[in-house]
């Protein structure tokens, strides 16, 4: 009896963890986001060609919106894994080259609600250099951690993943470029 309550209270620790790191991401993302958005967009700034804003001594690309999930996001110009408890980030390839791959830890307030997408719903992506490119949802997959080659070499412009809740496949989100502005 006393065992099962000690194994209670523990996933209840968890629980809380779990909870308190996905507000402190979701949190992070949100200063990260106005932050980039206050950056200056001048035509100078433009022709300089800088790919990437630095905030807190990380550099970011710009930032990924989906209206559909009332959700924008920051997308960090390197992948690393201490980066996924922040934001998002670039995982293979770029925007700009349409053979872009980005991912993101499965909180709440960052990937986690990717399965809520539906096939043609729109995302946007506000580029640190101004440009702003309009993509499509077309498919959602679920893919093994180790079909890496399938993830990053595919024929879409923009791929999203994250982790299944249960942490053994990936969820993924395919997206074809409409429009770049």
């Amino acid at each position: 009896m006393a065992l099962g309550a000690i194994f209670i209270l523990l996933a209840g620790l968890l629980l809380a963890h779990n909870l308190i790191e996905d507000y402190r991401a979701g949190s992070s993302a949100k200063a990260i986001v106005r932050t980039i958005e206050q950056a200056p967009k001048t035509a100078k700034a433009k022709k300089s060609g800088k790919s990437t804003i630095k905030v807190n001594g990380t550099a970011y690309s710009g930032y990924l919106n989906f209206p559909t999930l009332n959700l924008t996001l920051p997308v960090a110009s390197k992948w690393r894994f201490s980066q996924l408890e922040v934001s998002p980030a670039t995982y293979a390839g770029t925007a700009e080259d349409r053979d872009w791959t980005v991912a993101g830890h499965n909180f709440v307030n960052h990937f986690g609600r990717l399965n809520q997408l539906k096939v043609g719903d729109k995302v946007y992506f506000e580029a640190a250099t101004g440009q702003r490119y309009v993509y499509q949802v077309q498919k959602m997959e679920v893919l093994q951690p180790t079909a890496i080659s399938k993830m990053v070499q595919s024929k879409y412009d923009l791929s999203l993943f994250t982790c299944t809740y249960d942490g053994t496949t990936r969820f993924t989100v395919r997206c074809h470029l409409l429009q770049t502005k």
